[in-house]
């Protein structure tokens, strides 16, 4: 009961130290923590402080849950050569996150049969999530279970996902007592839906509309359905208002005519799934809905929007994209107050932001840096890094796309488990990227490529110093992930198509 009670007082009290990984997003429930300092730099082809490695059979795209001794992490069921790479089954796994054992392993069933490896996501995007006693792994293809720390299941739940798309959709999130998942509302009509084709007629659109869902962790039954609705591009954050109420950011809008509209950004409370207010904002929302119980940070094409968190309204509007300073890595050459390519959406590969004291991060989209904006004053800046590392006993930094080295996109046993091309390219632009997370004042950026940068958050200046590390997951060409780093007392987890790794100093 004492490591339940831990949980939940993470829901009620200030920002946690990093002892524990409970969720994707982390125990303050933004990617963010404080600890002990995780290795800055690190090479798995180099063996440099890496404390273990475990293959698995099959590839998954899971963040790696960490409680204690105990990390969790789901990936596809077992697949052969025949396979049409259409896996809706997956394999929970218990891993002793010391060692990098396996403990046990449990499967979770799934009835809507979606590609493996999509640059967007597959079967197995979701964390685990855990509360120290139980662990309740998710299968986007229409499932999710609890279970013990013994791997007895203590209940499942199955439901028919919509199939009208295949995004990355919400990251689970625990807060108390409640499980808050992005589902459809209608889960028997949505079956007549088909990918990226409108509404048969006869059925009501806010039906089959996507919804955030409150689920009793308990028990598996549904609490609440919220009202404005969630599209699948987006994903959901939760914090406290002011006021201490506990409440949800969400946002409609992105690629294929999301059925969910108005587009924009709306805030709901936690207790009730009711909608505190809702801004309409043309647009994507491919991006983690970050805010504070000051602002809500919000994007609007080539704009950054900072919006009142008691109000909605829009407070100031920056062009990212007009007026900007540019550093390169690699020379140091700065220039200042120059127009930069936006992206055609949005300027940022999508789920890639994170905001840091005054500054909001991101990855570009269309050219290969990483930007901030600072959303007091408005001052955008980017820092020109290299595509790919390509690790070794002669380190090399690749600087243009053309050059680098594609992604074989094989699990351990050298089967090819991606049937979309563009799971072989670098990982930056038109993906479903991981979240970046910041560990005391570094963020660690990981790419479906397997390169990693480390940024010092808190840079005065953003400039070729603020890149502190560029490291590697594993050899250039036979390394991909969209999973985001998990962090406890000191150590990094990562999970990759062919394995799980613990980065530790050694």
């Amino acid at each position: 009961m004492i490591r339940t009670f831990l949980l939940c007082a993470f829901a009620l009290a200030a920002p946690v130290y990093g002892q524990h990984w409970p969720q994707a997003s982390g125990p303050n429930l933004n990617w963010k923590v404080e600890g002990p300092e995780p290795p800055l730099k690190w090479s798995v082809v180099g063996h440099q402080n890496i404390l273990w490695r475990t293959t698995l059979p099959e590839g998954g795209q899971s963040a790696v849950t960490v409680w204690g001794d105990f990390a969790f992490v789901t990936t596809h069921r077992p697949m052969d050569e025949s396979s049409d790479r259409q896996e809706p089954n997956l394999v929970g796994y218990c891993f002793d996150a010391n060692t990098g054992k396996i403990l046990w392993q449990v499967e979770l069933p799934g009835t809507d049969r979606v590609q493996t490896a999509g640059i967007f996501s597959d079967a197995t995007v979701f964390a685990p999530i855990t509360d120290g006693e139980r662990v309740w792994f998710f299968n986007r293809c229409g499932s999710m279970g609890c279970f013990d720390f013994d791997g007895k299941p203590l209940w499942l739940r199955e439901f028919k996902p919509r199939t009208r798309h295949t995004n990355r959709e919400c990251e689970p999130i625990l807060i108390g007592d409640k499980i808050l998942t992005v589902e459809v509302r209608n889960k028997a009509l949505a079956q007549k839906l088909e990918r990226h084709k409108p509404v048969p007629e006869g059925i009501d659109p806010r039906d089959v509309w996507t919804y955030l869902h409150a689920i009793d962790k308990k028990t598996g039954k549904v609490v609440w359905i919220e009202e404005a609705g969630t599209c699948v591009h987006n994903t959901p954050m939760a914090g406290r208002l002011a006021d201490g109420r506990w409440a949800i950011l969400h946002g409609r809008g992105g690629g294929h005519d999301p059925l969910e509209k108005p587009y924009g950004v709306s805030l709901t409370l936690l207790d009730s799934g009711k909608t505190l207010w809702s801004r309409e904002v043309m647009g994507d929302s491919s991006y983690n809905s970050h805010w504070n119980a000051k602002n809500v940070f919000w994007f609007q094409g080539p704009n950054h929007l900072v919006l009142d968190t008691a109000t909605g309204g829009i407070l100031r509007t920056q062009s990212l994209t007009e007026k900007v300073d540019a550093t390169d890595a690699r020379t140091g050459k700065r220039d200042n107050g120059i127009a930069i390519r936006g992206g055609k959406r949005m300027p940022l590969t999508n789920q890639t932001n994170i905001v840091v004291g005054d500054w909001h991060y991101f990855l570009a989209h269309d050219i290969i840096a990483i930007g901030r904006v600072n959303v007091e004053t408005g001052v955008t800046e980017y820092l020109r890094v290299p595509v790919q590392l390509v690790a070794g006993a002669e380190p090399k930094h690749v600087w243009d796309v053309k050059e680098t080295l594609l992604n074989d996109t094989k699990n351990s046993r050298g089967i090819d488990i991606a049937t979309d091309k563009r799971a072989k390219g670098t990982g930056w632009g038109h993906v479903s990227a991981a979240s970046p997370i910041l560990v005391n004042r570094h963020l660690f950026f990981p790419v479906m490529n397997g390169t990693v940068y480390v940024i010092d958050a808190f840079a005065e200046t953003f400039d070729e110093k603020a890149l502190v590390a560029v490291n590697d997951l594993g050899p250039a060409g036979e390394t991909w992930t969209l999973a985001s780093f998990s962090y406890a007392r000191g150590r990094l987890w990562m999970h990759t198509m062919k394995e799980v790794l613990c980065i530790g100093k050694n």
